[in-house]
Formats: structure tokens, sequence, C-alpha cells
């Protein structure tokens, strides 16, 4: 692929739609909030084919809209501040907490950028019909689209100053087609909240395009609501050694960075050595030690998108019914044993050795009682399935499936609260790593039920391609958009149910469980229209996937 020219055209800082006078506020972010300083940002790209009107991609509406949507989500514009360590403070004075300053006309806003590229948008990826049900997307400069190469806050870990927690990148195509790609800094918020902030801004700007009234946006930013469950004192010296005692049975990792610093990449060393401002703290015993040995960071990890329809997802899960009996684990599960094995089996890994499957999982709905699913913030952590290759390698998915199941099982509203205690007393709340990549490991993060395909900023247009942009060895889950149900534009070709046809819209998010992990979104089963699965892996690995495919 020829490398695209691309133009900077502008660089502003966009600043909530609110009153002049705004009030000062800072907000301590939540426990599990703090833990994922150093993890990399959600952040995504939605490309969209050239719309007959020109209005609904005008750069200068989507800015106007932007900041309306802001007015909702002001945090977001916000700074992004360290909380000052005191020995024997609160839990929020533990080393590596942090704040979020926001609410006046000098916090850094959220930084915009707005660009043009002289290519079309279909000579930088293919329709979908073009791409198939295997497309190797390897060469394309999805990071020239996203604005990857501005510093945000914590953008190593560590560094806020002003920098901003929010930077949206728009792209023009000579066509008429526009790139749109927010980045949140993910102490912020995770999947679900980043999309939710997604959706209302589209349908802020709906809209306001139609001539409608603003949509009623009610988002949830209070991270106290979480806090609360937690389990015991999070504010003693000391934290309850029966409460530790449950979290440390939960299926957690919890790698030690100060206890990696042999054969640690150099880009991750300064993460592997404590604090100067800890050193007469009581610092608990070192623990488990990342594997760097399996986890060779310099490998290539080509990138492919893999499409499964609606019946072959099916397929895997009545492939593992036992019969006569209830299904004991969900097609998801299915669809994860089954991607697990896959690779495990791609990587020849010895029926002797233990395999791990990694995940990210919201607690939003598993808390007594549920926390609503509009909640701002990281009520979520890494979990991890361990079983033996040798499964794998036999084909017993149904075990697998049956394991993953369990494990989800065991994160429950009686055990999540001692999560929390525990992450509550960390003396560092970035010492522990709940996830690595490498051959003995599977990390897949699952954005179904989000309904990132519909995604609608007007006149009916649907993506072109949504790309979730995820570092090497992760492997991302969403609903395919309705290529056979779209015209070239990426427009409905019916007003039926899939169709949000045109009119208000009350909610940005109207009419959706929003992630929750359930089988259904906004009415219809989240695997109707497919599912594209995001591959970072090696090189062989991946090849030996696209060859042999995985069901």
């Amino acid at each position: 692929m020829t490398t695209p020219t691309i133009t900077i055209l502008s660089h502003t800082y966009i600043q909530p739609d609110l009153p002049p006078c705004g009030k000062r506020r800072s907000v301590t972010l939540g426990i599990p909030d703090n833990a994922t300083a150093g993890y990399s940002p959600p952040q995504a790209i939605w490309f969209y084919a050239a719309s007959k009107d020109p209005s609904v991609f005008s750069t200068e509406l989507l800015i106007r809209s932007l900041r309306q949507t802001l007015a909702s989500y002001p945090h977001f514009a916000g700074r992004l501040e360290h909380i000052p360590y005191r020995a024997q403070g609160d839990w929020s004075e533990r080393f590596g907490r942090l704040r979020v300053v926001y609410g006046t006309p000098d916090d850094p806003g959220v930084e915009t950028v707005v660009a043009h590229c002289e290519s079309r948008l279909a000579e930088i990826i293919p329709n979908g019909k073009e791409r198939g049900r295997i497309w190797d997307a390897s060469d394309v400069p999805f990071a020239r689209f996203s604005g990857q190469d501005i510093k945000m806050a914590l953008h190593d870990g560590f560094e806020t100053g002003r920098l901003p927690a929010t930077i949206v990148k728009i792209t023009t195509f000579a066509c008429g087609g526009i790139a749109i790609a927010p980045r949140l800094q993910h102490v912020l918020g995770d999947a679900q909240a980043f999309l939710r902030f997604m959706h209302d801004w589209a349908a802020v700007h709906k809209n306001s395009l139609e001539g409608f009234p603003r949509p009623v946006l009610e988002p949830v930013f209070d991270p106290e609501m979480l806090n609360s469950m937690a389990a015991g004192d999070i504010n003693a010296i000391e934290p309850d050694e029966e409460i530790l005692e449950t979290a440390r049975k939960l299926p957690i990792h919890r790698y030690d960075w100060w206890a990696s610093e042999p054969s640690c990449p150099e880009v991750f060393q300064s993460r592997t050595r404590p604090s100067p401002e800890l050193t007469t703290a009581k610092v608990p015993p070192l623990g488990n030690p990342i594997p760097w040995n399996d986890w060779d960071l310099g490998l290539s990890t080509p990138h492919f998108v893999l499409h499964y329809s609606a019946d072959e997802i099916s397929k895997m899960y009545d492939a593992l019914a036992s019969p006569g009996q209830r299904y004991e684990f969900s097609r998801l599960d299915a669809l994860l044993a089954h991607l697990w094995a896959a690779i495990v089996r791609a990587r020849a890994i010895p029926k002797e050795d233990e395999i791990d499957l990694e995940f990210a999982f919201n607690f939003r709905r598993r808390m007594v009682p549920p926390l609503p699913d509009s909640l701002i913030g990281v009520p979520a952590c890494m979990i991890h399935v361990k079983s033996l290759a040798e499964l794998a390698l036999n084909g017993q998915v149904r075990e697998l499936a049956m394991a993953i199941r369990k494990t989800i099982m065991s994160m429950n509203g009686q055990t999540i609260p001692s999560l929390l205690h525990q992450l509550a007393h960390d003396i560092d709340a970035q010492r522990h790593w709940q996830f690595v990549g490498g051959k003995h490991h599977v990390t897949v993060t699952s954005w179904l039920q989000h309904r990132m395909c519909e995604v609608d900023f007007g006149a009916g247009l649907r993506p072109w391609f949504v790309e979730a942009l995820m570092p090497g060895w992760i492997i991302q889950l969403m609903e395919s958009r309705y290529d056979d149900q779209l015209d070239d534009e990426g427009r409905l070709v019916d007003d039926g149910d899939l169709a949000n046809g045109h009119g208000p819209v009350s909610s940005g998010v109207n009419g959706t469980s929003a992630g929750t992990g359930g089988e259904e979104t906004k009415g219809r089963p989240w695997y109707s229209t497919g599912v594209d699965i995001s591959f970072n892996l090696e090189k062989g690995v991946v090849e030996q996937l696209v060859e042999n495919s995985i069901y």
C-alpha cells in the first residue's frame, strides 16, 4: 500500500459547552481505575463513506457536537493529577492514586486534530465484500488516523502535567469520506464507558443536524458508587487478612513489576523499581515475576480480521452441547474456547504445559445491587482461566468452555468486594499487572454488545469499517456490520428493525444492554450479524489460523 499523504489542518483544545463561571471539581478516581494507569487506552477509528449531505461530516459541526457532548462528560476534558503520597493516609493517599480536576476554562481540554488525507477511503480500506472472510490489515496505516503520536496524560504510566486525558483526530478523505478517532486515558473509562461516549456524541450530532432537541445524556461519573462496595475497611492501616485470602483465590493474575526487572525489556524498566517515596514504607514481599522468557516482544504481530457468521457461531455452540442436557455455557464461552484451542494448536504447545486464557471482565452487573450500565469508569478487571494444553490438542473444547463459565461465575457480588479491598490496600496502585502476552497466554477483550458498527452521526450512515486499535498479542471481538443490508455508501437498504431511520434520538445508548455479557443487544442476539475477530499475534500463528481457519 502506498503511504497516504495526510495534512494537518487544525490543532485545538476543545472545552465542554458549559457556563464560563464553572466550578472547579476534584474527584478521586475509583479503586480499580487507578490500577489501569499503565494499560493501553481505549481507542478506535470509525471510517465512514461520503454522505450525500455534506453537512453530516462537516468538521466544524462535529467539533460543535463534541463540545456539547462533553458538557455531560466534563471530566474527559479535565486534568489528571497524582494524589500526594501520605504513609498513614487513607486509601486514596497510598502511592499511585489519581484524581481528575475539571470544571474551569483552565482544563487541558480534549486535544482535537483535524486532518485531510489525499487518498480515497476505498484506497485505504476495501469495502466489506472485498475484505471477505479473512482480511490482512497489516499494511493499513491505522496509527496515522488515530492521533497515537500525540502525548496524552499517563502515556508512560507516570507523566500528567497539562497533558490531555482525551484525544480526538478527525481525518477527511478526498472522496468525502471521514475517519473519527477518539482516544481515552484508561483510568477514566473502560470500553463500555468509551463506547457510550461515542454513541452519545453521535446522537447529539444527529439530532442537531435534523433540527431536534439535544438528546438526554445520562452518564454517571461517581467513583464512590463502586468504592463503597469494597469489603472491610479500605482506610485501615493494615488490610484484613481474611478478606485478602478470599481475594487471592480469585482468578486474577497479580504479576509483580518489582519482581520483574531481570530480562525486562528496556521500555518497561522504569516500572520495575519502586518509587523513592516508598523507601521507608512497609513493603509486602515480592510476588510472581512477569514471565518475560515466554513473551518475546520483538516478534512481528501482523494484524488480521476474521469474520464469523451467526450460523457459524451457532454451530460452534451446538457442537459442544451434550445430547439431552441443558447448555451450561454461553455462545461467547464457546467462541472463546474454540479460539483458545485453535491458538494453542497453532503454537504447538506441549500437552503437559499449563495454558492461560485471559480476558477483560466487566463487573457492573455482577455487583449486589448491580451498578448502572451508565457508570463511567473502570469497574472491571482481567481474569484468567487455567488449563492444560492437552485439552486443546485433543479437541476437548467443551471442557474449555465449561472452565471459562466456571471462572466467570466465581466473580460475583460476594467475591468482587474482596478484590476491591485488596486493590485499595496495594501500596502502589500500579505495582501489579493482571495479564501478559506470550506463547502460553491468550488475551482477549470483547467489545460485543456495544454496537460499534451502529454509531450513526446522521443520514442513516453506518461505518464503512471500525478499527479498535489494540497492542500486539491482544485479540478483540466486536459485532460485524450489516454488509448484506448496506448499500455502497453504508446505508441500510430498508427501514426495518435494524434501521435507525430519521427522527429524534432520545439517548445515545437507547436500547442496548451495553456489554454486560448477556445474549441480546437491542432486542436481538449479539451474534445475529456475525462477529469480527481482530488478531494481533505472532506471524507464524496467524498464518496457521488463516490457513486452517479456527472452526
